[in-house]
């Protein structure tokens, strides 16, 4: 006799707000018999099984029309551990900065303090060869991992130097969960944006104090687990092209903002197609030392 679930969780995409949580991660079981959800706001689970866990099966409702089949729970999922990196290891990048050539195009650009002031609060690495490393904090303050980077004289990534991440030279079954680059910088009670490049993320910190800049690290690097791990998020600015893949991917977040002046920008010729908000700040900056 095979065996199906009486009860499975709703199919799709659609979340709806979680009973415990709060938080739109939370999936309703449906009955197989009315195609029904039994109860919105008790039976379901919610996505966050790393933090908020909530998980109730109806298995408290019996029909005698199924007395042929075999109902049983589910089981639950299992809550994977990530690994980290050693603090020791992170703390030894921390110096050599006459190599890193993005630190050197910081100095340059707004000087010596503010460079180790940026270096300090986003925990900016040296990486051999020149190149910098973007350390992955969460906001328990453990390191997930580094994003090596390398970069030119001018503060431009050399696309031909591929990146690379720290956590493969601590061991070779390295569990990785990221998070987004900045996390550990998070306080409830401060305004939160998120863009795509950590190097975007640490100037617009200077361009737009009000906010604390989180970066995704890649136009695809949306998912609910880092998504998860916000205490809120304010303001969005997407790439230019990724606007509506990151408002849907947001979209549990009713109160954000979605930066479009990106994308308007490069409608009216003052960008080029895949720039980014920092971009933008960049040519404001430039138009107004031109003027003054």
């Amino acid at each position: 006799m095979a065996k199906k679930f009486r009860y499975d969780l709703q199919k799709g995409s659609k979340h709806i707000r979680c009973p415990k949580c709060g938080k739109r991660t939370f999936k309703p079981y449906v009955d197989a018999i009315t195609k029904k959800i039994v109860d919105k706001e008790k039976f379901g689970r919610c996505e966050r099984i790393n933090s908020c866990q909530y998980h109730e099966y109806p298995k408290d409702i019996k029909y005698e029309e199924w007395q042929d089949m075999i109902f049983y729970e589910p089981p639950k999922p299992e809550i994977i551990q990530p690994d980290f990196v050693p603090v020791e290891i992170v703390e030894k990048t921390f110096n050599n900065f006459k190599s890193n050539v993005f630190f050197i195009w910081l100095v340059r650009m707004f000087g010596q303090d503010t460079a180790f002031s940026l270096q300090e609060k986003y925990n900016i690495g040296t990486a051999k060869g020149g190149g910098t490393i973007f350390w992955q904090q969460d906001r328990e303050g453990r390191f997930r991992t580094g994003k090596v980077m390398y970069y030119g004289i001018d503060g431009k990534r050399l696309k031909d130097r591929p990146n690379w991440f720290v956590h493969f030279e601590v061991k070779k079954d390295f569990n990785l969960m990221q998070v987004f680059f900045g996390e550990h910088l998070m306080k409830s009670d401060i305004p939160v944006a998120l863009c795509e490049s950590e190097k975007t993320a640490i100037l617009m910190s200077i361009f737009e104090p009000n906010y604390i800049w989180l970066s995704a690290g890649g136009a695809n690097m949306l998912n609910l687990y880092r998504l998860n791990r916000l205490f809120r998020l304010d303001f969005v600015c997407p790439d230019n092209g990724q606007f509506q893949k990151w408002q849907k991917q947001t979209v549990m977040f009713e109160g954000r903002k979605m930066d479009v002046s990106v994308d308007k920008a490069v409608r009216n010729g003052e960008l080029k197609q895949g720039d980014d908000i920092l971009d933008l700040y960049l040519l404001y900056e430039k138009e107004l030392s031109e003027t003054g």
